[in-house]
């Protein structure tokens, strides 16, 4: 009789759907207990992505120079720019005149491009601190009445001709060659360095 009723029982609970907690099924988890598990095992995307370090942009340092091409000197040169004295013998007049004068005349050095004396007086040859200082002591010849005749003293020297190359280097860091260009190219220049003396010129 009491095998009877106990599987009445059961028959009962199970069509009423009321099953006891501890006949629960281990699988039937907890869903907070899956959102726990799932929220470890997905990490955000932020987290995720890979970091880069930031490549450094390739620096570079420019220069520029001045090169001095086609020098061409001429020595004992008669700077007819470069006047001492002057004296004059006058028609009707006649005789002989006489120049004397002391004089300081300083090196000349043409630049162009951007370049200064400093950049180009040392290519050249020149010093461009270096004057010539002295005197003119001349009397001219003894003209007659029947002309006139003027004289002019000039300091003499060396000339030079030239020109000047404008380089624009570039080198790059961590590189040991500097890479050149010509940027551009001057027209005939003229440089002048005195000696002491004169040269007479009618």
């Amino acid at each position: 009789m009491k095998k009877q009723f106990a599987i009445a029982l059961a028959l009962s609970l199970a069509l009423t759907g009321t099953i006891p907690a501890h006949a629960m099924s281990p699988d039937k988890a907890a869903p907070d207990v899956v959102k726990t598990a799932n929220a470890s095992s997905n990490p955000s995307k932020a987290d995720s992505l890979p970091i880069s370090p930031a490549t450094p942009a390739r620096g570079s340092v420019t220069y520029y120079r001045y090169d001095v091409i086609d020098l061409k000197k001429t020595k004992n040169w008669t700077n007819t720019k470069k006047q001492l004295g002057i004296c004059k013998v006058s028609k009707g007049v006649g005789g002989s005149c006489s120049i004397n004068a002391g004089y300081s005349i300083g090196t000349d050095v043409s630049v162009s491009l951007g370049a200064t004396i400093n950049d180009i007086s040392g290519s050249v040859g020149f010093n461009r601190h270096y004057s010539a200082n002295g005197s003119v002591s001349w009397t001219s010849p003894s003209i007659s009445k029947k002309s006139a005749a003027t004289y002019r003293a000039y300091a003499v020297g060396t000339k030079a001709t030239y020109k000047i190359r404008k380089m624009k280097g570039v080198k790059a860091l961590g590189q040991k060659k500097t890479r050149w260009t010509t940027v551009s190219t001057s027209g005939t220049l003229t440089a002048f360095s005195p000696n002491i003396g004169f040269d007479i010129k009618k």
